[in-house]
């Protein structure tokens, strides 16, 4: 519980385990009450190991069944791009949960890769998250592409001021060509460059990681 966890500076996997569990009562909060505004996320893990171990597992549990149990259709507080509240909080909470997933597994040192499918999907929703709060402001508009050597999927973001999701076909300054999983987790600052390969102008990929962050 006291191992170092190297994607996030500072913390341990006690530190790690307490975020995640408050994040995931905070979530479920929101939805389970149809909440139509921001709640402060203030829910603490008992200190005893055994103790915090099953305040998490509850916490996960009501989470997915508050998830199960809400509507598309039902209105609630949610941040970011998403056809509705219920589909943004499911989205966001599974990707949260496997990037943190891969900080323990990081902090213990053998790691299981995201699976093609949810990489791709945890990649979409951050560019998408990134373009609404990221800022690279010397990127002056040059394009970083993405490139997901396992899929057919690919994006371009625009890097300066503002971040912005480029439409397929726009020329690039940089591009990285990887794994759905590789690409995703550099992109979250859990990884680096090796085994993805670069082409282009490298200081744009440098530009991201300096700059970017959740």
């Amino acid at each position: 519980m006291d191992a170092a966890v190297p994607g996030c500076p500072g913390w341990d996997v006690d530190a790690l385990l307490r975020h995640i569990g408050d994040v995931h009562r905070w979530a479920a909060t929101i939805v389970r009450e149809r909440l139509q505004s921001r709640l402060r996320r203030d829910h603490e893990g008992p200190a005893e190991r055994e103790a915090l171990l099953a305040w998490y597992r509850d916490g996960c549990d009501a989470l997915v069944k508050t998830l199960e149990g809400a509507s598309p259709d039902e209105s609630f507080w949610f941040w970011g791009p998403a056809p509705n509240a219920l589909a943004f909080w499911a989205r966001r909470q599974a990707n949260e949960t496997a990037v943190h997933r891969w900080d323990a597994e990081s902090a213990r040192g053998t790691i299981t890769q995201l699976e093609t499918r949810d990489a791709l999907d945890a990649l979409d929703e951050w560019l998408g998250l990134a373009a609404l709060r990221g800022s690279a402001a010397s990127g002056a508009g040059r394009v970083l592409r993405l490139v997901p050597t396992d899929s057919d999927n690919g994006w371009r973001v625009s890097l300066g001021e503002h971040l912005e999701v480029l439409a397929e076909g726009t020329d690039s300054g940089c591009e990285l060509q990887g794994g759905a999983s590789d690409l995703f987790l550099w992109s979250m600052n859990r990884r680096g460059l090796d085994g993805i390969s670069v082409s282009g102008d490298e200081s744009l990929a440098r530009l991201w990681t300096d700059n970017v962050r959740f």
